[in-house]
């Protein structure tokens, strides 16, 4: 695997589909393998990604019951990447 995109969210709702979206289109047009990962840090909105899987193959979901941080959803994403470059 060649890249990994980590992408820690919380409460971003109005934005995260979009993002999404946008992100897969642009990787999908490459000439390397990727993977996308989304760490849902406790999100006490409608954060949903997990229906987002069903658009975008390549996308994997951490999701965190509690707010534990940036810093900590990060940490998360890089730890399951197997990219050998990790972009956050």
């Amino acid at each position: 695997m060649f890249l990994s995109v980590i992408i820690p969210a919380y409460n971003e709702e109005k934005r995260i589909e979009k993002t999404l979206l946008a992100v897969s289109v642009y990787l999908a047009s490459q000439n390397y393998d990727y993977e996308i990962i989304v760490v849902n840090d406790g999100s006490i909105d409608n954060t949903v990604v997990a229906t987002m899987a069903l658009k975008i193959p390549k996308l994997q979901l951490i999701d965190n019951k509690k707010n534990n941080g940036k810093g900590y959803a990060v940490r998360q994403g890089l730890l399951k990447a197997k990219g050998d470059w990790r972009l956050f």
